[in-house]
């Protein structure tokens, strides 16, 4: 048998087995990674196994490799964070309940797992740009929502007839007949027609978020309710606002905020000479940003516009600067517009029940934070107590919800301990990503641009969490930490000179 000559090249260089296990779990992170981003604006739940399975992976991988993590920026902010809102949860009066929002909190791994994982730029231009990918392709199938539509819209019904006492009312968009799929009035009642089955269950879309409902009506009371006739109408249906396949116009509509910022400051990086490349980055934020704009969300599109600013601030020359900020007005003028033309409202307008709403929380929720100062009620137990606690929106409005604020739900949930502590970390944050943003561009634009996508989105996250519990939504949170995971790599990457393997 020949034993190897270490004086070979060929041989020294040969991996061990311990270094073929590593390349193998780091192909395998990289490829969970990168479905992850893909999933992120469509599936809750792809998204969540995506992360997890990486997580898994990097674990294993470190055991084999017998390697510690890296060093971690920013980890002492959100241990305790993370510690606080568990010591919270421990004193919960419904631990049951509040335990079960730990897993959001738990969402700070997402970051972990990606500043980890993340050895070179190509590894982040690859996913972000799969992610602004999968962000088009989500905006692309809200326009075809509302070009070929969602189902049939029953214009009108008269109550009283055998389809209304069988659960059907005005506006409920009917998406299926005995599991059959219906786009067009003349579909819908041709489907009618050829139905054999003593009785129809017509599965439907209703009120806005859109919810699921079922209606069964028989085919003779089908008659009866007038099929064919004025009494009877039909329209296209078509969403009432977008929300994609996440659920929720709010949560869809401030998933693609990070992404069309990321979108914009990649684009503003660019360099001059590849127009092609700035013009196809543009286009992605404009189709991302109509989008947004048919979730009607003004918080979502004052989000985008501050953030995007604040990527203007950091990259932009001033001549492009003039053109971007006159572009960003523009956007603004325009979703204000179209808000007032499809809900009748201003920008800030006290008509509007969910400003009252807001208004009425907020003052409870600080009633109950000079009550409970210190670590808080718990993690989702207003939902039990809120008739024993007096939370008026709740009361007035027959809903239960959240304080529309992440500030003042960390303060009444889990205390001013553990609000302090998500406020440590959003200023120390801020201020890593400034510092980062000025080294990235005196090294590479790329890293620049992402730096300035991830800073313009968490900027955006940080405004419309003055009206929404943007922190109790997995998607957006798992969003927040994606980029936040790319930043400190990025930063490691940038101290590596083999990992900057990006010319420009």
């Amino acid at each position: 048998m020949t034993l190897p000559d270490p004086s070979d090249p060929a041989q020294s260089k040969m991996p061990t087995s311990r270094e073929k296990w590593e390349r193998l779990f780091d192909a395998a992170i990289f490829l969970f990674l990168a479905l992850f981003a893909v999933l992120l604006p469509h599936s809750v739940k792809g998204a969540q196994n995506a992360w997890k399975i990486a997580f898994i992976a990097w674990l294993l991988k470190l055991l084999i490799a017998r390697r510690r993590p890296f060093p971690q920026p920013l980890a002492l902010p959100l241990l305790a964070y993370v510690a606080l809102s568990a010591i919270s949860t421990a004193l919960s009066p419904d631990l049951y309940l509040s335990w079960d929002r730990m897993k959001i909190v738990c969402l700070v791994m997402v970051g972990i797992v990606f500043a980890q994982n993340v050895n070179r730029l190509s590894q982040a231009r690859w996913l972000l740009l799969l992610l602004i990918l999968s962000g088009v392709a989500a905006a692309v199938f809200t326009a075809w929502q509302y070009s070929y539509g969602i189902g049939v819209q029953v214009t009108h019904i008269s109550p009283g007839t055998p389809l209304y006492r069988g659960g059907v009312r005005n506006n409920d968009i009917i998406t299926h007949v005995n599991g059959m799929t219906v786009h067009t009035p003349a579909q819908m009642e041709q489907t009618f027609k050829n139905q054999e089955a003593a009785t129809l269950h017509l599965e439907l879309l209703r009120s806005f978020p859109l919810r699921r409902e079922n209606a069964y009506v028989s085919g003779a009371g089908l008659q009866q309710s007038g099929l064919g006739t004025a009494s009877l109408q039909f329209g296209r249906g078509r969403p009432f606002r977008a929300q994609g396949t996440l659920g929720h116009y709010v949560v869809f509509g401030e998933m693609l905020m990070q992404i069309a910022c990321m979108a914009w400051a990649l684009a503003l990086a660019v360099q001059p000479g590849r127009r092609g490349l700035r013009i196809a980055l543009g286009l992605a934020f404009l189709g991302l940003t109509a989008a947004i704009l048919a979730t009607e969300t003004r918080a979502a599109v004052a989000g985008l516009a501050a953030g995007c600013f604040v990527a203007l601030l950091v990259l932009a020359g001033r001549r492009l600067r003039l053109w971007a900020t006159v572009g960003l007005l523009t956007i603004l003028l325009v979703a204000g517009f179209w808000i007032r033309h499809t809900r009748g409202l201003l920008w800030i307008d006290p008509r509007d029940p969910g400003t009252n709403f807001r208004i009425l929380m907020w003052q409870d929720g600080l009633r109950l934070v000079r009550q409970h100062p210190w670590f808080g009620v718990g993690m989702e137990t207003v939902r039990n107590h809120y008739q024993e606690w007096n939370i008026r929106g709740f009361l007035q409005y027959h809903v239960t919800s959240h304080f529309h604020s992440t500030l003042l739900q960390i303060a009444v949930e889990r205390g001013l301990l553990t609000l302090a502590a998500w406020i440590w970390f959003v200023v120390a944050y801020l201020v890593f990503l400034l510092r980062l943003v000025r080294r990235a561009r005196e090294r590479n634009r790329f890293a620049a641009g992402a730096v300035a996508g991830a800073l313009a989105g968490f900027v955006a996250f940080q405004t419309t969490s003055l009206v929404h519990y943007n922190l109790g939504e997995e998607p957006l949170v798992m969003a927040l930490f994606f980029y936040f995971g790319l930043a400190v790599a990025i930063d490691r990457i940038l101290r590596e000179p083999r990992a900057d393997d990006l010319s420009a």
